[in-house]
C-alpha cells in the first residue's frame, strides 16, 4: 500500500508593516510543523521583520482565526502575523458618525 502522506507541507506566511501592502512568503516546512517553527525557516530578510512585529505583542491567525504558537499547521495553511489594533473599532464607528454627522452627510 502507497503512502499518500508527503514528509511536507506548503503554507503561506503573511504579514504587513503599518500601512503597506502585505508581503506573501512562500513555506515548505516538515509535517508537523508548529507556528513557531514556520517563523525559524524564513530567509533573514524576512526573519527581520517578522521578529520586530512579535516585540509588539502582535499575534499569529490561520485564515483569519486566531492560533498559538504551539499550532499545528496542515498543508495550505495561510499563517498571518496580525498586529495590535491601533484604535478601538466601536469607537472609531462612533468617532466617524459623529463628524459626518456635525458635516451634514447622515
Amino acid at each position: 500500500m502507497e503512502n499518500n502522506l508527503s514528509a511536507t507541507i506548503r503554507i503561506q506566511l503573511c504579514y504587513a508593516i503599518e500601512k503597506m501592502n502585505p508581503t506573501i512568503v512562500m513555506l515548505e516546512l516538515p509535517r508537523d510543523s508548529k507556528v513557531t517553527q514556520a517563523v525559524q525557516h524564513l530567509d533573514p530578510s524576512h526573519l527581520a521583520i517578522v521578529e520586530a512585529q512579535l516585540d509588539k505583542q502582535s499575534a499569529w491567525a490561520v485564515f483569519g482565526k486566531k492560533k498559538n504558537a504551539d499550532y499545528l499547521l496542515q498543508d495550505g495553511d495561510r499563517l498571518e502575523l496580525c498586529r495590535p489594533l491601533i484604535a478601538d473599532p466601536m469607537s472609531a464607528r462612533r468617532h466617524r458618525a459623529k463628524r459626518e454627522h456635525k458635516s451634514g452627510k447622515m
